[in-house]
Order: C-alpha cells, then structure tokens, then sequence
C-alpha cells in the first residue's frame, strides 16, 4: 500500500515553509491535505515566493486548496465548518494566532476530542521568545543562528531554510505518531513544534567546542563535561571526543561539543542561488539577515535607506523578482549598510516591524533563555557509566517532552531480557494453540 494515509483529512493554516513542508509529506502518504490559503496573500496566490513554482509551489502537491479570509465573521464560519471532522490540523503562523479566530487547540478539541493538533512556530508556544514571535514574524532567527555555527558568525548559506524543513520533518513524524494513538485510545494530543529546537537537534552534532562551553556557562552542562584544548593536543582530531575519560582527566566530552571540519570553518563565504528567502547583509561590522518576502517589509526597508525609488524597478517588484535578481539588490543595499554597525540597521529594521536578526552561532542560541525554559539539554549516561549530556527531542505533547526512558546501552546490553522475552511469548503462543486445537 503506497498512501497508508487514506482517509486522514488534514486542514493546513500555515504561512511559511515548516508547515507546507510537513502537510505535503503527509499528503504523499495519501492524506486528504486541504490547505487554508488567505485570498490576498500574494506570496501563495500569485506565484511570487522566491523559491518559486519548483520549490515553493512543489511544497502544495497532492493538496487541495480553499481561500478563506479569517479576518472576517464569514472566513472564520467556514473555517470552522471546515475543521469538523478533520482527523488533524496544522497551525504555522505566529502563537494565538488561530485561537483568536476561535481555532486553536482548545476550542476545536472540545468538540473533536480525536484531533491531532500541531503548531509549529519559531520558538514555540510559551517561553521568553514565544512572545517575540507576535505579528507574523517568521523564524528567521532561528534559522539564522543555527546556519551561522559555520564560524563565528560568519554569514551562513542562504539557499536551504533549515530550521523549516527540519520542524516540518519533526511535525509529520510527530503526527503520524499521534495518529496510532488516537486510534487506539480515542484521544487526540496538542503538538508543539519550535523551529529552533528542532535544529538545534539536527545540528548538535556539529556544534563545536564552543557549543559545549556556552551550555556550561548557561548552566546547562557541568564543566566537568569540557576537555580543555592543552588536554586534546597531540590527540588526533577525529579521535578526541572519544578518548578515555582517565587520558585527559576529565569526563567524557559532550556530544555538544563536537569539532568542526575545516570546510565548515571557512569564514566569510558568500552563497546565493535562486531561492534565498531572506537573505543577509554586510553591515561595517558583520552580517544581518532581514526578510525580504512580504511586499510591506520591502517598503519599509527602502523608506528606511532612503531609497524609495527602489519599488519601481522591475527587478525587485515582488518576492520572486527580488531573489532572482539578488546579487543586483545585495549591492544596492550594502552600498547603505556599511557605513554603520548592523546593531543601528537591526534596531531600525525592528522599529519598522521588519524581521530581522544577527548571524548568530550554535554557542550563543544554546546559551540562549528559550533553550534553558524548553530543557532541551539533557544529562545522559554512557555505557562506561561516564555522564555526558544530549538534546533530547524538541517536540512536546501537550506541554510535556517525551521522557528518556533508556540511556544508550552497551552492544547486547539487553540480550537476556529480550530472549528471556521470546521464551515467555513461545510458552504463551504453544498453550493459546493447544487450548484453541482443544
């Protein structure tokens, strides 16, 4: 069976990637994805994302579409109508969002205790950045300072929206999980998906040493867990963080504090390519990245450089003109932007309502309140019963983290238990066929 996903209806309020993402993998698995798409949202409906129709619009496949405008009684009375019977629904847009139009969790779920619910969001839905996420801001931040671990805040690559495509990933799997549950026991789950968390899962692994001290100094991580470089000279560098923890007079090193490879060290790189959804910028003292998409941002930052004549020329029109010529408006706009720090441009750009943000490194977001709120660094014992720590899923099911339950074992550490198992399980299955041949 190629669609084990038939007869799941799913309705989609997304504005970004993450969400479109995670619909169209649950589409592709045969589910009834029906997309809520705002009627004067010129980003969806004209064709003018700068991922454009083989990237973005590749992300509306095997869906169904409805414009509905939520911002009126009639739009919200459909949407509502919409949602009945739905076995799941993906909320991508700013927290409150839906539950101001009477569609979040707990009002929808009254009536459909089965429902699957996920929110995906930049920060996820409470802590101290959820608030930050008011007004439609994207995760650009969170996408930002994952990318900007290459080094030092360097200016990462552009072209892959990271932080989307990992939170999609987390909310399909995540959904389909729930799916067997509500199922079996009836009952739906509220699935909170936060775009920094789920990246800074897929990046721990190369977050380098600086990653390891930042969480030690937040707290997060005991310094007992850090080998000091005087202790990995003459180690090998890809034998390091494995060493005996009785070689270097230290525990175990964190996987938090994993090296970089000298490509991923380069500084200063410059990417581009045909889908940079929000690109960045040298400023005179680094970069900054800034969205680019919504043609109201656009306005501001042209306002804002003085450059209003900006909005008549073809090349930068709308979203999709805009990336497709953005070597031409990178230089345009750097012509501005070095003459001051990026701390002047991001305050400004903030003042305006523009989404923005520094590139960043995985040392300073681990370091970040967001990270310490959601606890996603974790202790972890290893086999040697040595501690290190780990970050443990992202995701939350109705405010709570899916528990450890098991530390990694050693190789055939459970052989006994699991035979002893089997044993149980042949006794059991030879005394139900003989009473059944009986």
């Amino acid at each position: 069976m190629n669609a084990p996903l038939t007869g799941i209806r799913v309705i989609e309020f997304c504005r970004g990637a993450a969400g479109a993402y995670c619909g169209m993998l649950l589409a592709d698995m045969g589910a009834d994805v029906i997309m809520v798409d705002d009627p004067v949202d010129d980003l969806s409906n004209d064709h003018q994302s700068p991922l454009g129709e083989s990237a973005q619009l590749g992300l509306r496949r095997n869906k169904r579409s409805v414009a509905l405008d939520l911002l009126t009684l009639e739009g919200r009375s459909l949407a509502h109508t919409l949602v009945r019977g739905a076995d799941v629904i993906i909320e991508c847009m700013p927290p409150g969002t839906l539950a101001r139009a009477g569609l979040g969790y707990d009002t929808v779920s009254s009536v459909q205790p089965h429902l699957v619910y996920v929110s995906i969001s930049a920060f996820g839905q409470d802590g101290p950045r959820s608030a930050t996420q008011a007004g439609g801001v994207p995760a650009l931040e969170a996408l930002r300072s994952m990318l900007g671990a290459v080094s030092q805040g360097a200016e990462p690559p552009r072209d892959l929206p990271v932080a989307d495509l990992a939170a999609g990933l987390y909310a399909a799997f995540s959904v389909s999980a729930a799916l067997v549950s509500a199922k079996l026991h009836g009952s739906g789950v509220h699935i909170d998906v936060p775009m920094l968390g789920a990246t800074l899962a897929i990046a721990a692994l190369r977050a380098g040493d600086a990653g390891a001290e930042a969480a030690q100094r937040a707290g997060l991580v005991q310094p007992s867990v850090l080998l000091r470089q005087s202790d990995r000279e003459g180690l090998p560098a890809t034998h390091w963080r494995q060493a005996p923890a009785e070689a270097v007079g230290l525990t175990r090193a964190s996987p938090l504090a994993a090296p970089l490879d000298g490509e991923a060290q380069a500084r200063g790189q410059r990417f581009g390519g045909p889908s940079a959804p929000w690109p960045t910028f040298r400023a005179r003292d680094g970069y900054f990245g800034m969205d680019l998409d919504a043609s109201d941002h656009w306005q501001s930052i042209c306002a804002l450089v003085h450059r209003v004549d900006l909005l008549d020329d073809p090349r930068f029109g709308n979203a999709r003109e805009r990336a497709r010529h953005q070597a031409a408006l990178r230089d345009v706009l750097e012509a501005v932007f070095v003459a001051e720090d990026r701390g002047v441009w991001l305050a400004r750009l903030v003042a305006v309502g523009v989404p923005c943000t520094e590139i960043s490194t995985y040392s300073r977001v681990l370091a970040d309140p967001q990270v310490a709120h959601m606890g996603w660094v974790r202790p972890m014992v290893l086999p040697s019963g040595e501690t290190t720590h780990t970050i443990v899923s992202p995701v939350r099911l109705n405010g709570q983290s899916p528990v450890t339950r098991l530390d990694p074992p050693a190789p055939g550490a459970h052989t006994g238990d699991i035979l002893a198992e089997l044993d149980a399980s042949a006794v059991l299955w030879a005394r139900q066929a003989r009473t059944s041949s009986t």
